[in-house]
């Protein structure tokens, strides 16, 4: 509280000792409380009890609202995750289908159709090298499989006609089962030109 010095007669004039004097003696006028606007205390807890009583209710309404929100995410979140995961499924399934069609063995396929589905190029890329060089390697083997062997005299190893006939029964025999289409040209040879 601030106190009026200008009520205080000669106050300017005197010394420290005397204003601290009157000071003391100065009497304040204080006016009574105006208690009008206030509230009663039994009315203001029973106030104050009645809305935290209703904002324990909101808070129990929202909690539950929040929570079927939550759970329904929840779902939501999972049906998406399942769906992507099918997406994921079926583009390897096809991606691995298109693979074995090309010639590629089973387990580079599956790898190469996995790296497809993650978008994985480097390893694409890496497996169909691998693809390329196997089928290299089954192609050189095809191919040497067909060649015919050199013999030591410096002939082929392919039949003629002249040697079939030249070989005994059990010898055509093993003949016409190790080389059935080599025998059966020779043989079918043989019946075209008359047995000559």
């Amino acid at each position: 509280m601030k106190i009026d010095v200008t009520k205080i007669d000669g106050y300017e004039s005197m010394s420290a000792e005397e204003k601290l004097k009157a000071l003391e003696e100065f009497e304040v006028d204080v006016p009574e409380p105006d208690y009008t606007g206030y509230v009663k205390k039994e009315v203001f807890d029973k106030t104050a009890s009645e809305l935290a009583e209703k904002k324990k209710e909101l808070r129990d309404k929202l909690s539950t609202d929040e929570a079927e929100k939550l759970k329904e995410k929840e779902e939501r979140d999972k049906l998406q995750a399942d769906y992507e995961k099918l997406l994921h499924e079926t583009a390897v399934a096809k991606n691995k289908s298109n693979l074995l069609a090309l010639g590629y063995d089973e387990k580079l396929a599956d790898e190469t159709a996995e790296a497809m589905a993650n978008g994985d190029l480097d390893k694409v890329m890496a497996n169909q090298k691998k693809h390329l060089e196997s089928f290299e390697k089954k192609i050189r083997a095809e191919a040497l499989k067909d060649t015919p062997k050199p013999t030591g005299d410096g002939g082929s190893a392919t039949m003629t006609l002249d040697s079939l006939r030249k070989m005994s029964s059990s010898e055509r025999l093993a003949f016409s089962q190790q080389h059935p289409e080599e025998y059966r040209e020779l043989y079918n040879q043989e019946n075209s030109n008359g047995g000559k």
